[in-house]
């Protein structure tokens, strides 16, 4: 980011007099991030979650001394440069149109449920050797995420692509104000986000607000281009075909003459990668691969992510950085910037410009290719985080491929971005309610460590765990997040209190023991949950068991309450909603009656992922959000939009086309006839894959099509029929 003004033009954009002429750069938001000098200003952003004001005074402490902040936050005795506003995140939207003002280029907006993100990287891919262009980091197509990706413009750009998403109604009307479209793409309307909106059609009005504007626009579901010109591109789904379809389109009215030179570059687009990937690499290392690109804006939010991954050191594998001849040495000179705050300890270069940075770090190791960088090369690097970071000219790939760990061709794909869609349409459903988010059993299957820092970046209160043992693991890897134990036993009592966890009492005895173990470690008022039970019949104290249990706490300074809760056993059935009312008035009781022989008041959560959709009269101080939250809606009959989070993803090993009719597989259940096409997957019944999918029962999908399974699911094989799929 360069912003290349003063502070006295921020105040007098955003209607503040100031007579600070400091030059101001660089805006950031996020305390954690390492920018910081005296040309930073940080806007303090008050969210759901979090308030940016908290962390002001730390921030003057490091070398910030700009900052935009609420009319409601006192300054006292501070000593830095402020400009007080309504509302900073309206600020930080003014400051960007404001920006986006001082350029006359082209500016493209592309929205849409679906396909965003594909679309402005195709693009880029396709127009970036005829364009310098600024485009949104990854998927920054929020309220907040927009001024920021605008906030990147400068002179040296001659283009902008810009996404735009929404959620709610009339957020595109304050997003066009500032992106102000010169032209647009609505990629398509899908069922993302609908459930805020009262029907299609005002959801549909509401995204083309981005474009009343523009000087064109392009809709995904009305465009026709005449062509007699043939095209073949290799893709691999009718999404990927339309999204190809859109960045045809584009071109062909933004870049007429240019359109036959853009051909060549169809056929790569499947190749790119369009998100950071996160491996396990050998010699125990984490490999963060943005093998795709090398631009400065881009290299930051890499190393954004590299340095959260719980590793003992960063390594850095740079390629040339893509920029014009006059402005390299500048640019190095950034870079050397940009890896000192982010503490790189290691930096390995790939080209023959990179050899500048040198200059500003001279223990950087510097080759003219790949082909230098082999496996003995590289086996030095361990227990690290590597951040490969290259355009596409340099083929990282094969780095990339020295480094991996070699993995089985079966592997279970988590989407965290869903993730965090999922937890933000629950978190739409409550009103200020805190979150415990359930991650126990390896997080549902979809990473236990992953899901909880997940976790802890969205702001969520605490987390919830089966048994000791995981909940040492998260703190043992850097969670700070409370920690509720549910199945606390004598045995891990030991490590409970020693790793800080919050353990679930649920009788006398677990009580008495672990109160023990609090005075051998000379503590005081910890932390503990009491489970109560109406209606599980699993564990939990009885409500006649309470004046007992109440009297022994009340008694013991070693502990204290934190919260009281209990299960919903039927919350997603409609028909069942008695015995659900019923389990509410009889927790609300206990708790009440807890509440008045303690003599203090604490948490109270009843609901789990069903009973936050289905009673929102029952959410209290906080809910428990467990399977929901991974994508498997728990009610019946509700359209709730949750995005799928697991992706189980396989290879074919083999193909055979059948010349007579055959048995296929053991106990011969399975035929193949004359002709048909079977094919072998390298997945079984050890990789949880049920036999009762044999025999037809189940399919996969090969290229989009359901392929059925053919005979008995093997332990670590299957075949399935591909007669009627082209593969």
């Amino acid at each position: 980011m360069k912003l290349n003004c003063s502070f006295q033009d921020i105040a007098s954009a955003l209607d503040v007099k100031s007579t600070c002429r400091n030059e101001i750069n660089s805006v950031v938001i996020d305390s954690r991030k390492p920018s910081r000098g005296m040309d930073v200003l940080f806007f303090a952003l008050k969210g759901p979650n979090n308030d940016g004001h908290k962390y002001i005074s730390e921030l003057i402490g490091e070398g910030i001394c700009h900052f935009v902040v609420n009319k409601d936050f006192s300054i006292g005795s501070l000593t830095a440069n402020f400009i007080s506003v309504d509302d900073t995140t309206a600020a930080l939207q003014k400051i960007a149109g404001w920006h986006r003002n001082r350029f006359s280029y082209p500016v493209l907006a592309i929205t849409g449920s679906a396909g965003k993100t594909t679309v402005k990287e195709w693009l880029y891919s396709l127009l970036k050797e005829n364009y310098n262009i600024i485009r949104s980091p990854k998927s920054y197509n929020s309220q907040v995420g927009v001024p920021l990706s605008l906030l990147e413009m400068t002179s040296s750009h001659n283009l902008a692509i810009i996404e735009a998403g929404i959620s709610k109604p009339e957020e595109m009307e304050r997003l066009e104000k500032i992106i102000l479209p010169t032209y647009g793409i609505l990629t398509n309307i899908g069922t993302s986000h609908s459930h805020n909106f009262s029907s299609k059609i005002v959801h549909t009005e509401e995204k083309y607000e981005l474009f009343k504007n523009a000087q064109w626009f392009i809709d995904g579901a009305q465009e026709t281009v005449h062509d007699d010109t043939p095209k073949s591109f290799k893709l691999k789904d009718k999404a990927a075909v339309h999204n190809a379809f859109l960045c045809w389109s584009f071109l062909n009215r933004f870049d007429p003459d240019r359109l036959q030179s853009y051909k060549t570059g169809f056929s790569e687009l499947e190749n790119l990668a369009l998100r950071l990937e996160v491996q396990q690499g050998i010699n125990n290392n984490i490999i963060v691969n943005d093998s795709y690109n090398s631009d400065l804006g881009g290299l930051e939010i890499a190393l954004d992510l590299a340095a959260s991954q719980p590793k003992k050191s960063l390594v850095l594998i740079l390629s040339d950085i893509d920029t014009d001849q006059a402005s390299k040495s500048e640019v190095y000179k950034k870079v050397a910037k940009i890896t000192k705050n982010y503490g790189v300890n290691k930096i390995i270069g790939v080209g023959t410009d990179i050899v500048r940075l040198q200059k500003h770090v001279p223990s950087t190791v510097v080759v003219e290719s790949v082909a230098e960088v082999d496996s003995n090369f590289l086996s030095s690097i361990n227990d690290s985080c590597i951040l490969l970071k290259g355009a596409r000219k340099f083929h990282f790939e094969i780095i990339g491929t020295l480094l991996q760990q070699k993995h089985h061709d079966t592997v279970l794909e988590i989407n965290l971005k869903a993730l965090e869609h999922n937890l933000n349409i629950f978190r739409s459903k409550l009103n200020g309610t805190k979150i415990m988010c359930m991650v126990k059993a390896f997080g549902y299957g979809a990473g236990d460590l992953e899901i909880a820092k997940l976790m802890e970046q969205q702001g969520v209160e605490a987390l919830g765990v089966a048994y000791a043992d995981e909940g040492v693991a998260l703190r043992r890897a850097g969670i700070t997040l409370p920690i509720m134990v549910m199945n606390a036993e004598p045995a891990a009592f030991n490590g409970i209190i020693e790793y800080q966890l919050d353990p679930v009492i649920y009788n006398e005895r677990i009580l008495d023991s672990f109160i023990r173990e609090v005075i051998n470690y000379g503590q005081t008022a910890y932390p503990i949950h009491l489970e109560l039970e109406t209606g599980m019949n699993r564990l939990g104290v009885r409500y006649n068991e309470l004046p007992d249990l109440c009297t022994q706490i009340i008694s013991q300074p070693e502990v204290k309450v934190i919260s009281v809760f209990s299960h919903l056993a039927v919350s997603e059935n409609e028909s069942e909603d008695k015995f659900s009312r019923n389990q509410i008035d009889r927790f609300q009781a206990g708790a009440e009656f807890i509440e008045q022989m303690l003599g203090y008041s604490f948490t109270k959560h009843i609901c789990n992922s069903a009973g936050i959709l289905r009673f929102p009269g029952a959410h209290m101080d906080m809910v428990r959000l467990g399977i929901g939250v991974y994508g498997i809606d728990p009610t019946e009959g509700q359209e709730n939009g949750f995005e799928n989070v697991g992706t189980l993803k396989t290879t074919i090993t083999q193909i055979r086309t059948f010349v007579d009719t055959e048995t296929i597989g053991y106990g011969r259940s399975g035929a193949a006839n004359r002709g048909e096409r079977i094919g072998i997957i390298p997945i079984g019944y050890a990789d949880g894959l049920k036999r009762s999918l044999s025999n037809g029962n189940g399919f996969v999908l090969v290229n989009g099509k359901k392929a059925s399974i053919v005979g008995k699911v093997c332990m670590d094989m299957t075949m399935i029929n591909l007669s009627d799929i082209e593969c």
